[in-house]
């Protein structure tokens, strides 16, 4: 009998919320034609998400679509899009979203030279100001020609150049673009709804729809993977632009560039000169970045100074990628796991130890140190696995195998759970104890409130409660310590699971003490069809 999921091998797993298919076209986010012309093409797709969770469809959808993800057209979203970024007035009657013709936001006449290029830069497919709404790529998967820098696979074939406004630029794929329906600017009153009320409300009410964490979502499993490398990427990015309103350099007002893939400073606008004085739409984006205070003052006044993003790279007006180091901990023989649990997990759950890398650390020395603060255990040799995107909220999670050291007088290193009290509890589990709930745990999911008593665990790790290690079971004898009630590890869509189930399955490919690698199962049975061909 078949395994419920397919092996996971070392070195080309490529684990949920990864394997896209988008063509990100970074060299083409400054270019708001070529994004606008992409928005506006009938085929193209657009993730909604509500507190960031995606739309999905319900059970009183299309039969065999309930619990996919659902995704929608411009045409269904452009009239509540537009009525929210350009405020009461519109600057043009067309449908343009990205660049600064689209609100009206014109140069001052007495720029030019390297000054009127500097405002070129800070306009650059500059968004709505309202709405978290980003563009996400374009899907080019079964085209002959894949876009390349510098160059636009089209409908007419290959274009040169950076002019896409043409229909004879238009995508050859389909492009995609995400919306947040629940983010509001600081312009907003804390009282006030979301611009995207409407359009939230009218979804919720077709009965047609959920938004569910992916994590809650039995289907999420099933989904293809570039549904939910998509759902990866959107989220991360969206989250991303909802939280920073503010420039990190020097406290000012920060509006999204480059299609939502960069922040910049209100800084960079006021040290050309834009003002808010102009009506329409331009006036409405404009007073909707700037205080009353920032367009009081100059940009170099004494409290701000000149922010340093607008005179050098500066990565914090960038998406941040958080590293993370994921590890199954084995015994030194390679036949037993270590397992830990939080105390805020949901009851016999129990998963790989984990941790964020810190300033200077390579992988190998992070897996080290946190397998030695969380359980005390050393580890003799590391080998990587494969990765995860983990968009929650933006985490790159990079999945290894530590080899714990010998212990003298022991058959198996000690655990110690007494010196950063991170875990709850810790053991180490036999290859039959894994095999026994593997399948079983493959498609499970969780519920909503574990999803939250998770989250909540996470956000509460520094201040963990101590805990007296006497009162945790004696996880040094493997006999003792099993847990007493169901026993639960994550399902295949974390790459906890993976670590797990690549171990237990023997797809794995790890270090023994001697130097060499152990083969997988899987890479043994391929060279031995091989040569028997």
């Amino acid at each position: 009998m078949s395994p419920p999921t397919p092996p996971f091998p070392s070195f080309t797993t490529v684990n949920f919320y990864s394997g896209g298919t988008l063509n990100r076209l970074s060299w083409l986010r400054d270019d708001a034609s070529f994004l606008n012309t992409a928005l506006q093409q009938p085929n193209t797709r657009i993730v909604v998400m509500q507190n960031l969770n995606p739309l999905t469809y319900s059970g009183k959808a299309t039969e065999g679509e309930e619990g996919y993800l659902a995704t929608m057209s411009w045409n269904e979203v452009k009239e509540h899009v537009l009525k929210a970024a350009r405020g009461s007035g519109k600057a043009t009657e067309d449908e343009d979203v990205f660049g600064p013709a689209a609100y009206g936001v014109e140069a001052p006449s007495h720029l030019e030279g390297r000054a009127l290029e500097a405002f070129g830069k800070a306009t650059a497919s500059i968004g709505p100001t309202e709405v978290a709404f980003v563009f996400l790529g374009v899907d080019e998967e079964g085209q002959e020609i894949a876009s390349l820098p510098g160059q636009l696979a089209t409908r007419d074939g290959p274009q040169e150049g950076a002019e896409h406004s043409s229909s004879s630029n238009v995508p050859a794929g389909t492009p995609y673009f995400a919306l947040s329906l629940t983010y509001k600017s600081k312009s907003v009153a804390p009282s006030d709804a979301s611009p995207m009320k409407p359009l939230e409300d009218a979804l919720v009410n077709s009965g047609k729809y959920d938004f569910v964490d992916t994590r809650a979502l039995g289907r999420a499993g099933e989904w293809p993977m570039r549904d939910a490398a998509l759902v990866a990427q959107a989220r991360a990015l969206l989250d991303w632009n909802e939280r920073n309103h503010f420039c990190p350099s020097c406290s000012r007002r920060q509006y999204s560039v480059w299609g939502g893939y960069k922040r910049a400073c209100t800084s960079s606008l006021t040290k050309l000169g834009v003002t808010a004085d102009v009506g329409g739409s331009a006036g409405h984006y404009v007073k909707s970045l700037m205080s009353a205070r920032a367009l009081e003052h100059d940009v170099a006044d004494k409290e701000h100074g000149e922010c340093p993003t607008t005179t050098t790279l500066s990565n914090c007006c960038y998406p941040r990628t958080d590293p993370v180091v994921i590890m199954g901990v084995l015994s030194p023989d390679g036949e037993r796991m270590l397992l830990g649990r939080q105390k805020k997990w949901p009851p016999g759950f129990w998963s790989c130890l984990a941790g964020f890398l810190e300033v200077g650390e390579s992988l190998e020395e992070a897996v080290r140190r946190e397998v030695l603060e969380e359980a005390g255990v050393p580890i003799e040799s590391v080998c990587y696995h494969s990765s995860q995107s983990w968009p929650f909220p933006s985490q790159l999670m990079n999945g290894a195998f530590g080899i714990a050291k010998a212990s003298p007088g022991h058959d198996l290193p000690p655990i110690r759970l007494d010196l950063d009290n991170e875990l709850e509890a810790a053991r180490w589990y036999t290859r039959e104890e894994i095999l026994a709930v593997l399948d079983s745990s493959a498609k499970k999911h969780f519920s909503r409130q574990d999803v939250k008593r998770i989250e909540d665990a996470q956000n509460h790790a520094g201040g963990a409660e101590q805990k007296d290690p006497g009162s945790i079971a004696n996880t040094d004898d493997p006999k003792k310590g099993a847990a007493e009630v169901d026993f639960k590890i994550p399902p295949s869509t974390a790459i906890a699971h993976v670590l797990i189930a690549a171990w237990a399955r023997k797809e794995a490919i790890l270090p023994l003490a001697n130097g060499t690698t152990t083969e997988s199962s899987s890479a043994v049975e391929k060279r031995q069809q091989q040569s028997n061909m």
